[in-house]
């Protein structure tokens, strides 16, 4: 069972606050502990994940003194804390290894952290590290794209791989989304062989099942539609959020590849929650 704290990376960047107002905007009806969390390489402070920007003293006690100050400086952005139990975690090492250390320890429920790039899903393939974070964590990762503006969620769409209709994984920061802003859920399929018969009432009742909710509906995209159909499939039904299950295989990994997959997020300017 995991612990309610949520994960958030912090490199005191544009970026990193995006990630942090996402975080505190779930926190408080989640009743979520925050944990910010800074990597720092001794010597030299990285920005944005990987550029230097300014030296650091080279001892622990001021790295520490020096990092508590700048955190202290940061959390200062948002008032919205004052009703919110957070603490700070500093640590030397790569972002990648301490955020994903910090979360297994904690026994974190989500890390939530923004991207850099045109959006969400961009920034998490080109900006390797959000990608890396997903398949190293030991919990679901929320990714947030880049000078998103927070807003209720209303509705969340579950893309799901032909051979995983029924997934098995942990979904538990799933349904506490859907039935914290009681949000409808549209499960969203692409099918690849326009010949396989998907019986969409019966993958509807699992999920019906597996969250107690009736707000769920299947949809079915197939490959003989136009290329943006899924980004406008999002668009036109106002999906706040769209969850992705991960896996080493399937259409998870194929995300990246040209065509359709890829514009199926690639497009996207909603947060991407990676279920694992």
């Amino acid at each position: 069972m995991k612990a309610n704290k949520i994960v958030v990376p912090i490199d005191f960047t544009q970026t990193s606050k995006v990630g942090a107002n996402y975080a505190i905007f779930l926190a408080e009806p989640l009743h979520s502990e925050i944990i910010f969390v800074h990597a720092y390489s001794v010597g030299n402070q990285f920005g944005g994940y990987g550029a230097i920007t300014y030296a650091v003293p080279d001892n622990f006690v001021s790295n520490e003194k020096f990092y508590k100050e700048k955190m202290t400086e940061f959390l200062e952005n948002f008032p919205q804390l004052s009703s919110i139990n957070f603490r700070s975690v500093f640590a030397p090492g790569s972002t990648v290894d301490i955020i994903c250390q910090v979360a297994k320890k904690e026994e974190a429920k989500l890390i939530i952290m923004g991207t850099e790039g045109t959006n969400a899903v961009e920034g998490y393939f080109i900006g390797t590290i959000s990608e890396k974070i997903s398949r190293m964590a030991s919990c679901p990762v929320m990714i947030i794209p880049e000078d998103f503006e927070v807003s209720e969620i209303k509705s969340i769409s579950l893309a799901l791989d032909s051979d995983n209709l029924k997934s098995n994984i942990e979904l538990g920061v799933l349904a506490d989304l859907l039935n914290l802003f009681d949000a409808k859920l549209y499960i969203l399929h692409f099918l690849e062989d326009n010949n396989k018969t998907i019986n969409k009432e019966e993958v509807k009742d699992y999920y019906v099942g597996q969250f107690q909710r009736e707000n769920i509906s299947f949809h079915l995209l197939s490959n003989g539609e136009k290329d943006n159909i899924i980004d406008n499939f999002l668009q036109e039904n106002r999906i706040d959020v769209l969850a992705l299950i991960y896996r080493e295989h399937g259409l998870f990994k194929q995300l990246t590849e040209m065509g359709l997959r890829k514009k199926m997020v690639f497009d996207s300017n909603v947060p991407i929650l990676i279920l694992k």
